[in-house]
């Protein structure tokens, strides 16, 4: 016993000497994360006992070898038949899959009276609104879940959400239909990554046309262009299972469709949805619209008078490829920084169409619905 006393006891000094000789690491790539940095201390930050929690997270984050027993914890748990791992399912075919256990009831009925209570505005203005509630990815892959996974049912949960919401589009079913009919090889969700991909988002893209009385394009009129076979996305930074393979990310575009102009409010126009110098830093999904701003305007060549404001969450930047065709303008909505009375700007821009667009698990917790 003693000797295993002395053992650890060493262990451990060695490692926090490697630790004060190794120079800190500002950001884990692996991790997708910003680390602590050494803490100052204070007097008041020792009394009230916040150095040592600083201190504590800060050598949990230096410690030297962290991304390797990260991933041994990770590949351990996975062999000892442990489910999940930091949020996220360990599925079966290589899948890491956002877990959604827990309903915040509360705030989701606050969201869910602030979105009804304003499409139904739009409704009265003469606007045409419709709603798209996307499911997670364990929703739509149920068969890739552990067993016994204690996931929502999120299916029941978007029949009482019709019930509400003006414009509701049952995306799941679509979604569902084409995982469980569509070839074994297709990917609707990344395996790394909590996202859709941009075939996902074209099958939600074909619920929305039924839903406006329109039938979307076959798959065989769109070009898809490759962007990149290496994209490690957020799943795979909390999951830590580092032996997963990366995901390809693809651009899905019609032939001779509409051409773009894109103004993200920073002075510059420009005129591709896709920015690929993301591809070479961590971040790739942001190679979609350069990822998440206040207000995102597309001008497209399409001249049918009709101007679409699309509120939304990040998987709206994957969709907007397929919508380009059918609106002269786009004004992308994000909650969380845009400052401005939505019904004031829906005057100003003329807009003749509303939609949201919003995963359910950010919509449920989303604290940024007031209008």
């Amino acid at each position: 016993m003693k000797q295993k006393v002395i053992v650890i006891c060493g262990a451990w000094f060695l490692f926090s000497f490697l630790n004060l000789l190794i120079p800190e690491r500002a950001f884990s790539e692996v991790e997708n994360r910003y680390l602590q940095q050494r803490p100052r201390a204070s007097k008041d930050e020792i009394l009230d006992g916040s150095y040592m929690e600083q201190f504590e997270t800060w050598m949990t984050d230096q410690l030297v070898f962290r991304d390797d027993f990260v991933s041994l914890k990770a590949s351990t748990d996975q062999l000892l038949g442990r489910g999940d791992s930091g949020g996220v399912y360990l599925g079966r075919d290589g899948y890491l899959l956002e877990m959604f256990t827990e309903l915040p009831e509360e705030q989701l009925q606050k969201n869910l009276d602030e979105a009804a209570s304003f499409l139904k505005r739009m409704e009265e203005q003469g606007r045409t609104v419709h709603f798209l509630m996307i499911p997670t990815g364990a929703c739509v892959m149920e068969e890739k879940l552990p067993a016994f996974a204690p996931e929502i049912n999120q299916t029941e949960l978007f029949a009482k959400l019709e019930q509400k919401l003006p414009g509701f589009v049952h995306v799941e079913k679509e979604l569902i239909q084409a995982q469980m009919q569509g070839p074994l090889e297709q990917q609707l969700y990344y395996r790394t990554d909590h996202h859709w991909t941009s075939l996902g988002a074209y099958y939600a893209y074909k619920a929305f046309c039924e839903a406006r009385g329109k039938i979307a394009p076959d798959l065989s009129e769109y070009e898809i262009e490759v962007l990149s076979t290496e994209f490690y996305g957020t799943s795979y930074s909390k999951a830590g299972l580092y032996t997963v393979k990366p995901d390809t990310m693809t651009a899905m575009y019609q032939k001779d469709g509409a051409s773009v102009q894109i103004d993200y409010g920073t002075g510059e126009v420009e005129n591709s949805l896709y920015d690929e110098s993301f591809l070479e830093k961590r971040d790739k999904y942001r190679v979609y619209l350069k990822g998440n701003y206040p207000l995102t305007k597309i001008t497209t060549s399409v001249q049918n008078g009709k101007r679409l404001l699309l509120v939304k969450d990040s998987y709206a930047n994957t969709f907007v490829q397929f919508l380009k065709e059918d609106y002269e303008e786009i004004f992308m909505v994000d909650l969380r920084y845009f400052r401005q009375s939505l019904d004031e700007y829906v005057e100003e821009q003329e807009i003749t169409d509303v939609l949201f667009l919003y995963q359910i698990k950010n919509f449920s917790e989303d604290r940024n619905f007031a209008f």
